[in-house]
């Protein structure tokens, strides 16, 4: 694959303003919280000391064994928990995917060895002004604004002409290859998931396929380093992901990610070898707010480190995003106008990371 500049991607808003790394911050001996990371008491989250057993957290997150649905006899019933995840939820997590157990080990410990690595190293892939890709922190807009507890290598793996392998690391060894390994194996299976929403909505199965045309899709890899007052930080602000569709790694040890529901925020306890999917903004327009985006977050840990391994899924930046016509009759009036991707993106990315509102400020249709 021959690399591509930053030239090569659409004139969005980006993050304007490169901060020190909180790898390095978290060295420190520090004895108080930096005030840029300290959060208003309204946002300042409950971190839980105990986490609930497995049991009981699968019989509140719908998880959807996909190894069911090629059996007739399950089928049915796995699309009917998909429907629910989708409407009541906007996430589920898939067990039985078909991602190799092996290549899922690789990942982790790559990533694992690339933050271990020393700044002079990691900052050889540093975000650029007005990036999206490379290690640091995006969505930084402003010199006032709350920063986050971590970092993030994040790298764009389609459409190829924004692709930009410079930004890839060298080091760990086999870094290139099995983050190209994944991410073939997680388009295959964020295809199958869209063709199954669709399914639960009675639209052709390749509903989703032809509509995102020359997808977008990037990987991201996040570090939280442990923080002494994790009350006061968040590692990731509040927000609800702008594509189409997101596959989350999660840490098996460490619990960071909570989801927005029914006004309280619930931590997602990690089962081992799942993917945390989640609907997101453009979903929630193209099948007419039937199945919403969630607003998310990510917490810290005192004593622990925690990696996450996102990848986003989208329509390509100059497909047309609007509702699914057979969505719209009498019952379900049109909730959203049409939209070019890419102009969508801009207006987000100028506004940093932030929750729903700016969907409906954008896009929303007053009934």
């Amino acid at each position: 694959m021959v690399s591509v500049g930053f030239s090569s991607l659409p004139n969005w808003g980006r993050s304007v303003v490169k901060v020190e790394s909180v790898d390095e911050l978290a060295k420190r001996q520090l004895h108080e919280i930096p005030e840029r990371y300290v959060r208003s008491d309204e946002e300042r989250p409950a971190i839980p000391t105990t986490p609930r057993r497995q049991s009981d957290y699968e019989q509140r997150l719908p998880v959807i064994d996909m190894s069911k649905i090629a059996h007739a006899q399950h089928r049915d019933k796995e699309i009917r928990k998909i429907a629910q995840a989708c409407e009541e939820w906007g996430f589920f997590q898939v067990v039985n995917h078909g991602i190799p157990h092996s290549l899922i080990d690789n990942i982790k410990q790559i990533g694992r060895e690339f933050f271990q690595l020393p700044l002079e190293k990691k900052e050889k892939y540093a975000v650029r002004p007005g990036d999206l890709q490379g290690y640091g922190q995006t969505f930084v807009v402003s010199k006032n604004q709350k920063l986050d507890w971590g970092n993030l290598l994040g790298l764009i793996m389609s459409p190829s002409e924004c692709r930009d392998e410079s930004l890839w690391p060298t080091e760990p060894a086999g870094f290139r290859e099995n983050v190209d390994a994944y991410n073939t194996e997680i388009k295959k299976l964020a295809v199958q998931l869209l063709a199954l929403i669709a399914e639960t909505l009675q639209l052709p199965p390749d509903f989703f396929e032809k509509k995102f045309g020359n997808a977008y899709q990037k990987m991201r890899m996040n570090y939280y380093p442990p923080c002494l007052r994790p009350d006061l930080v968040l590692g990731l602000s509040a927000h609800a992901d702008m594509i189409g569709l997101t596959l989350l790694l999660q840490d098996d040890e460490v619990v960071g990610l909570q989801i927005r529901k029914d006004d309280q925020w619930v931590s997602v306890e990690p089962i081992s070898y799942a993917l945390v999917i989640n609907i997101g903004n453009l979903i929630e327009v193209m099948t007419n707010g039937r199945y919403k985006s969630i607003e998310h977050r990510a917490v810290t840990n005192m004593e622990k480190a925690r990696l996450s391994f996102p990848v986003f899924y989208a329509p390509g930046f100059n497909e047309e995003i609007g509702p699914a016509p057979e969505l719209i009759d009498e019952n379900h009036p049109c909730l959203f106008r049409k939209f070019i991707h890419q102009d969508y993106m801009k207006n987000y990315f100028s506004r940093g990371v932030e929750g729903k509102n700016s969907l409906y400020e954008y896009a929303g249709i007053k009934n």
